[in-house]
C-alpha cells in the first residue's frame, strides 16, 4: 500500500491488536472493513473440503485486505488469521465511501484490487494445470 493512501486512511483508522490464532475475518461471515497490516503476519485461507483449508497468502506489514468487501458488500471470501502478534488498522465501509471521493485514493484502491485479481488468476491457472496433469497421470479416475 502506498504512502499517500496510508496518509489518507490514518484519520479514519481504528487500531486492532490480535494475538496468535485470532481470526479477523471468517470465510462466509460479514465483512465490512478494509484492513491494513502495520505489524505481524496473517494467513489468508479458504475451506476446500470439510475441515481442510488451503492457505492462499501470507500478509505482512504494508499489506491490506477487505477492499472488495467494502466496495461490493457480501460474505468474506476467505478466513484471515493472525500467525503472530498483529497490529492492524481497520477502516469501516462508511469511511471508505468518504475516502473514494478522492480520485487518488480511489485509484490506489483499484490498483490494489487489480494486483489481487492478477494473483487470483495466476492461482486459478496453476490449479487448472495441476488438475489436467493429475488427470493425465491417472486416466479414468475422478
Amino acid at each position: 500500500m502506498d504512502a499517500s493512501l496510508l496518509d489518507a486512511l490514518e484519520p479514519f483508522a481504528t487500531e486492532v491488536r490480535l494475538a496468535p490464532g485470532e481470526v479477523v475475518v471468517r470465510q462466509g461471515g460479514r465483512q465490512d472493513a478494509l484492513y491494513v497490516v502495520l505489524y505481524g503476519r496473517l494467513a489468508v485461507s479458504q475451506a476446500v473440503r470439510g475441515d481442510c483449508e488451503s492457505v492462499l497468502a501470507e500478509l505482512g506489514p504494508g499489506a491490506s485486505f477487505g477492499e472488495l468487501s467494502v466496495l461490493d458488500p457480501g460474505p468474506a471470501a476467505a478466513t484471515v488469521t493472525a500467525q503472530e502478534r498483529v497490529v492492524l488498522w481497520r477502516v469501516d465501509r462508511r469511511s471508505v465511501d468518504t475516502l473514494v471521493g478522492d480520485p487518488e485514493v480511489a485509484w490506489s484502491l483499484l490498483r490494489s484490487l487489480a494486483g489481487k485479481v492478477r494473483m487470483a488468476d495466476a492461482r486459478l491457472v496453476e490449479a487448472v494445470r495441476w488438475s489436467i496433469e493429475a488427470a493425465a497421470a491417472h486416466p479414468g479416475e475422478s
